[in-house]
């Protein structure tokens, strides 16, 4: 069996001592790095909760589109306000309106007073204020105007020609 000394017991405490400081600024290098991350992640994911980056976040669901009706008013004829009144215009117009059956009813219900306001609207109208297609955009807004002047549940969104012929 070996004889050990006092300096040989010192210098194995002095090297346990190191091993053990060693090892220790080890743990709180790792803990510190571990506690960056952490907080780096929570950061990350309160950010992207709360404010959302696209193409990393899933995009929320989209609204349902609304869902459109449309009414179909008939064939109308009409005499332009020309002079000589030889000219007349001849349309077929089509509503259309949010879903909305209160107004479907309405329309349904006040078909006469929406037609008399639509027929007062083209017969003031002459070939030159009708025929350009710029114009016509224009004689929808206003036959726009005055069919929803007679509504209460709603409004006309759009008014489509689907035959319109001038001769």
């Amino acid at each position: 069996m070996a004889v050990r000394t006092k300096k040989d017991l010192a210098d194995k405490e002095t090297s346990e001592k190191v091993v053990v400081k060693k090892r220790s600024r080890v743990l709180t290098v790792l803990l510190f790095l571990f506690g960056t991350v952490a907080a780096a992640g929570l950061v990350i994911g309160a950010l992207l909760y709360f404010v959302g980056i696209p193409g990393v976040v899933p995009k929320l669901k989209a609204p349902a589109p609304l869902s459109y009706e449309t009414v179909e008013l008939g064939e109308r004829v009409v005499n332009l306000a020309d002079a000589g009144g030889g000219r007349y215009l001849r349309v077929r117009m089509v509503l259309e309106f949010k879903k909305n059956e209160k107004l479907a009813g309405e329309i349904k219900e006040k078909n006469a007073q929406i037609m008399d306001a639509v027929l007062k609207v083209l017969r003031s109208k002459t070939v030159d204020e009708v025929m350009p297609l710029d114009r016509e955009e224009k004689v929808k807004a206003e036959l726009m105007s005055a069919v929803n002047g007679k509504l209460k549940n709603g409004k006309v969104e759009r008014i489509y020609f689907t035959d319109f012929l001038i001769q």
